[in-house]
């Protein structure tokens, strides 16, 4: 029977690779101590400190670059949504962009909502600093007189308004987000270039079948799954000793 390939790599970082990758810009450490009960950082690398973004950069496509999507997102008069499914790298885009839309001269306000906030924060509506774009990361989440409210004070304020959301809203699209499988096995490969683990392709594809593109608990799930293969890494250990 073939033998399904273990993916422990030691590859540096700083190879390019091609197909929309997100790679890790975090420095490579020693793994500590395996017998440890107790995982760190460097005994699992689907934590969440090697995946959350600003640890991990989005990687575009050949098509694709930051400086497309600012360049199209200025042609729109600064108007764009970022649209995907939970998990698919919409927060990681970002703050991937976050630095060239500086560098073009915009003062940002961002706004990461989270689940029930159905109102956007007070200093939102005193913010007027021009040329200014306002960033509301989780756009889906306001109520549809909050989004009203929002986009006419955007336009008699002369800001830019980019936003993340979950399905198509009536903001001009800036680009569509859904992570497809040979994405996500280069991106436990990246991982796997950090700390080394015994997830095998075949369990990151069930954990795809399972979860779609929903990159983020892709990730939670690999976490789970290299934790009991480490557990039981450790078992035979102490039985062997």
């Amino acid at each position: 029977m073939k033998s399904t390939p273990r993916i422990v790599l030691a590859s540096s970082l700083g190879k390019t690779n091609s197909g929309g990758l997100l790679t890790l810009e975090a420095s490579r450490s020693s793994v500590l101590d395996p017998r440890s009960s107790v995982p760190s950082r460097y005994d699992n690398p689907f934590a969440t400190c090697w995946t959350r973004p600003g640890s991990i950069a989005f990687r575009f496509s050949e098509e694709q670059s930051a400086k497309q999507l600012v360049e199209k997102l200025a042609a729109q008069n600064w108007q764009g949504a970022i649209i995907g499914p939970h998990g698919s790298g919409k927060s990681t885009l970002l703050e991937t962009l976050k630095p060239m839309l500086r560098a073009a001269g915009c003062h940002i306000h961002a706004v990461t909502l989270r689940d029930g906030q159905r109102r956007l924060p007070q200093c939102v509506w005193s913010f007027d600093a021009t040329p200014a774009l306002v960033i509301i990361d989780g756009y889906e989440q306001l109520t549809w007189r909050e989004r009203l409210r929002l986009n006419r004070r955007c336009r008699r304020a002369k800001l830019g308004l980019l936003v993340t959301a979950h399905s198509p809203t009536h903001i001009p699209l800036l680009i569509r987000l859904n992570p497809g499988a040979r994405l996500v096995q280069r991106l436990v490969a990246e991982l796997a270039a950090q700390v080394s683990t015994q997830i095998t392709a075949d369990d990151v594809a069930a954990s795809h079948a399972c979860h779609g593109s929903n990159v983020r608990e892709i990730f939670f799930d690999l976490y789970d799954r290299h934790e009991r293969l480490r557990r039981v890494e450790r078992t035979h250990g102490c039985h062997r000793a």
